[in-house]
């Protein structure tokens, strides 16, 4: 899994946090604020919010995504410099499965997208399934690892 967990992580690397919330008894805030705080490039993703933490809102990963295929910037994020995009999944397995749905709507979606991690709670084996069928299992990290945990070692193993 440490394999993994270093490839989640890249020098240019866009990250993004699904189930980012403004309520900071909830990891979505932790770990958003987790990314924050070692100043790496992070998108929160929530569909009712519009800021979090200072950080731009977007309501969905499809734009995203397609915003790195296409080489774009998204308002109040500079995307067209990442050499890709890490997410990391917090919300409830059906939603997490419906997001692995949009991601792979997207054209060229394989050629951005370097690291999925979905957080305990985050996944079941469908979405593991949903993984695999559109081609990234290999680059997703489960097995109740937790960035709060293994991300420091994640961030000093890929030389960050």
């Amino acid at each position: 899994m440490m394999s993994q967990i270093r490839s989640f992580f890249g020098f240019k690397r866009q990250y993004a946090v699904v189930g980012a919330t403004k309520n900071t008894s909830k990891f979505g805030f932790k770990i958003l604020t987790w990314y924050i705080n070692h100043d790496l490039p992070v998108v929160p993703i929530n569909p009712k919010e519009e800021e979090i933490c200072g950080e731009v809102v977007v309501n969905s990963v499809k734009p995203l995504v397609l915003a790195l295929v296409e080489n774009q910037d998204l308002p109040g994020h500079q995307l067209s410099a990442a050499d890709g995009l890490s997410i990391l999944f917090l919300t409830p397995p059906r939603i997490t499965r419906q997001t692995l749905e949009d991601i792979s709507s997207v054209p060229g979606f394989e050629t951005v997208i370097k690291g999925l991690w979905f957080q305990p709670g985050s996944y079941d084996q469908a979405v593991l399934d949903k993984a695999e069928e559109i081609g990234l299992s290999d680059r997703a990290i489960h097995e109740d690892e937790c960035i709060l945990v293994r991300g420091e070692a994640g961030l000093s193993s890929a030389n960050l």
